[in-house]
């Protein structure tokens, strides 16, 4: 009996440091930084990614996920 308290009490430390972890890590902005400086999300905007309206043709959806995959594969 005496495990099964310890093995709870366990867990309930670990929740409690991950959720304290997630806390902080949602506080601090994302800042991924890439090569020179930039992030990579800066990177992505600056190549201007194909924009999707959403439209229920195939190909277009195609064409729109091979131009986005090629900005990713030059990242």
């Amino acid at each position: 009996m005496q495990g099964l308290v310890h093995a709870m009490q366990t867990q309930a430390q670990t929740t409690a440091a991950l959720q304290a972890q997630v806390q902080v890590q949602a506080q601090a902005p994302a800042q991924e930084v890439g090569f020179g400086g930039v992030s990579m999300m800066e990177r992505f905007r600056r190549m201007t990614p194909p924009f999707f309206n959403g439209e229920s043709d195939p190909i277009l959806a195609e064409s729109w996920l091979r131009g986005t995959e090629k900005i990713f594969h030059s990242i």
